[in-house]
């Protein structure tokens, strides 16, 4: 499959920004189409109608190329009347050239004096006007293609520069509600300070390098949730009462974009602040059904103070997901009763190739 992706990424490249496969497509038809007529001529006729018929390709050669210039000229400024007319006109003028020629050609060919200058052109009008509208529609349709593609590449460029400064925010707003918990240990000059400075500098040189992929293991993503865990178990302490039950196979072949579920757990911890008349309590789920990744987070939380919060972690996350995960790639949930606050995520992830 990833050897399939990369030789469809160099063959769509290669239509995009060259002009010879679209050439070489066009003749290849158009060799086919011919086949069976040289069939016929090379085993049924005299070697001069081959000679006549290579001969007269090269006139029709310069008549396509014409209209494509003609094309350019006048069909792309929505020029309409002006390039039917003339484009017409100069297939007409090909008939008649290619007839003369003809005629002069195989003037001594017994096989070839029963034919009438009138008749070759009546008989062939229909032709040379149905090749100049399909030469006409090849060209419409493979600028059509183009500028598609174009416009589609464009988009997703868009996209991916506000899915990277979505994502580059995320360390910046983990860093302040982090420092924010920190400062009151300070104050306090609490023991514990040391070793969550080293639990969240491990967790920012994740965020560091980690963000700079696509995407990321479900595994690590699934560690750094729990480095985060670790991080705030140190500052709650006995005041936590947190189950976390992780399903998720160790070999699990499967990748996530990085840092996308993290904003989830750091939500639930940041409840907490409001909780004062009992314990934290945090209950943590993830599991994956073939390519379906699921996480369930609730939360105990004061729903009155909670609601005041400025929810800017979770705007991010829910359009980093509307723009990494579209077309029902993903599906949240966010409930909330008068004692808990539940979070449900189900995301589609993609399978992790070697």
């Amino acid at each position: 499959m990833p050897g399939f992706s990369i030789t469809y990424w160099k063959q769509k490249n290669l239509l995009l920004h060259r002009r010879w496969p679209w050439h070489l497509l066009f003749w290849t038809g158009y060799g086919l189409f011919r086949f069976w007529l040289y069939y016929i001529t090379i085993k049924y006729y005299p070697r001069i109608f081959l000679e006549y018929m290579l001969l007269s390709e090269i006139i029709f050669a310069g008549f396509t190329y014409f209209t494509v210039w003609l094309y350019k000229r006048l069909f792309e400024f929505k020029k309409y009347l002006i390039y039917f007319s003339v484009g017409s006109f100069s297939w007409l003028l090909y008939l008649y050239s290619r007839t003369v020629f003809q005629f002069y050609y195989l003037k001594n060919e017994p096989r070839f004096r029963g034919n009438t200058f009138l008749d070759i052109l009546v008989n062939n009008i229909t032709f040379v006007i149905a090749c100049f509208l399909f030469i006409t529609a090849c060209k419409y349709f493979k600028d059509g293609y183009i500028r598609q593609q174009f416009e589609a590449e464009k988009q997703q460029q868009q996209l991916m520069a506000e899915v990277n400064n979505l994502k580059s925010q995320i360390a910046p707003h983990f860093l302040f509600n982090t420092l924010n918990n920190l400062y009151g240990l300070a104050v306090d000059k609490s023991d514990k300070l040391p070793d969550l400075m080293l639990r969240l500098s491990d967790l920012l040189r994740h965020s560091l390098y980690e963000t700079q992929k696509p995407f990321v293991s479900i595994n690590d993503e699934i560690n750094v949730l729990k480095s985060y865990i670790k991080l705030e178990s140190v500052r709650l302490e006995d005041n936590l009462e947190l189950e976390f039950d992780n399903t998720i196979p160790a070999d699990a072949p499967y990748q996530i974009a990085p840092l996308i579920l993290i904003v989830f757990m750091e939500n639930a911890f940041k409840h907490s602040r409001f909780v004062q008349s009992s314990a934290v309590k945090i209950y943590i789920n993830t599991t994956l059904e073939n390519d379906w990744f699921s996480l369930t987070i609730k939360n105990n939380y004061n729903k009155e103070k909670a609601t005041s919060e400025n929810g800017i972690g979770l705007t991010n996350v829910k359009r980093r997901l509307e723009l990494l995960y579209p077309n029902h790639q993903h599906q949240l949930t966010i409930t909330e009763d008068t004692i808990f606050y539940t979070i449900d995520l189900q995301i589609q992830l993609v399978r992790k190739f070697k």
